[in-house]
């Protein structure tokens, strides 16, 4: 007598069929995004980079970082964000703020050999968001250093911050420098950023790594495909280039930005530096770079976006910074000349 098979059991399956009502929901959000990223790209804060074989690859301009710091800034002051310099809506905001994802946020391991200088002069306000930031984007970093000449609470706030707080002898930001270039810091990489909230510390691994690849300098331009500044004027910018001009036709360099002092250095580099600097104010970087070509040093540059100033007033002055930057342009090309015939004499 034949048996009659036993019935398979039943296997569970579990079958998602997408019903109307969803296939509509995913539609209206494809819908507002598109409308939003179209939005975005017409008022110039966020731009395509992609390359022919990409369909497309959204990046922040220097507007849409400038806009996202400028609603930061608010939103620690006030609960009443609707006031802003362009209106968008809650869901084009949070878009915009989506692409702020920049690489340069991945912690380095070698982020713990970094030392952050800060020159500052009546920075209160700024210092707080500035070391605030630092603590939050980059908790891995050695220490900050104040390389502090003011007049107000600067440095109280810092220290309570836990920076440690260098008193200027003097005054200029060459000054402050040419003397925190003499400070024994206890990270062999040293980055010096603006206490203004024009530089953005989410860059300085982008710094670092060059350091870390054997530059002995690596400085941020604005002005290399990537960088851009929503702060600098159209006689600034001029005066940039024409500088940039003279000093890559007399010394063969390659530079793009001659005045921006968001820069990280090898702490051998600024050991060779420091007994060679003389400038005392904002023409500092431009003898910076020149004198480390002089000195056979390893300099790179790095894309950045300069940021408009958080809070206060520019130190900068500029016909007559410009001035004292061509000056020590042609000091620099009087003594290149002086070595060269002191070397055939």
């Amino acid at each position: 007598m034949m048996e009659e098979p036993s019935a398979k059991p039943a296997t569970s399956r579990t079958e998602t069929v997408c019903s109307p009502r969803d296939s509509e929901h995913d539609s209206a959000i494809l819908r507002t995004v598109f409308s939003a990223v179209v939005q975005l790209l017409k008022l110039g804060l966020i731009t395509n980079t992609a390359s022919k074989s990409e369909t497309a690859r959204f990046e922040l301009t220097p507007r849409g970082l400038q806009f996202i710091a400028d609603y930061e800034a608010m939103a620690r002051e006030t609960e009443q964000l609707s006031h802003m310099p362009l209106a968008l809506s809650q869901e084009q905001l949070t878009i915009l703020r989506l692409f702020d994802k920049p690489r340069e946020l991945v912690e380095l391991p070698d982020m713990g050999r970094v030392s952050v200088l800060v020159p500052t002069l009546n920075e209160a306000k700024n210092i707080v968001v500035l070391l605030n930031d630092l603590a939050n984007k980059l908790p891995a970093i050695k220490e900050v250093v104040l390389l502090d000449g003011s007049t107000d609470d600067t440095a109280q706030v810092a220290r309570v911050l836990g920076a440690r707080v260098i008193l200027q002898d003097g005054r200029g930001k060459g000054t402050a420098l040419r003397q925190a270039f003499e400070v024994d810091y206890d990270g062999d990489i040293i980055v010096s950023i603006d206490a203004d909230g024009s530089n953005r510390p989410e860059e300085i691994p982008r710094l670092v790594e060059e350091i870390i690849k054997g530059a002995d300098v690596a400085k941020g331009s604005r002005f290399l495909k990537g960088g851009g500044s929503t702060d600098l004027t159209r006689i600034r910018r001029i005066g940039n280039r024409l500088f940039v001009a003279l000093v890559n036709l007399v010394w063969s360099t390659d530079y793009t930005d001659l005045c921006y002092g968001f820069v990280a250095y090898k702490k051998d580099a600024i050991a060779k530096l420091a007994p060679v600097l003389e400038a005392d104010h904002f023409e500092i970087e431009t003898e910076i770079f020149i004198k480390a070509w002089k000195l056979g040093l390893k300099v790179v540059e790095v894309p950045s976006v300069e940021l408009k100033r958080r809070y206060g007033e520019s130190k900068l002055r500029g016909v007559h910074d410009s001035f004292r930057i061509l000056k020590t342009i042609l000091h620099e090309l009087a003594s290149s000349a002086h070595e060269r015939l002191s070397s055939t004499a």
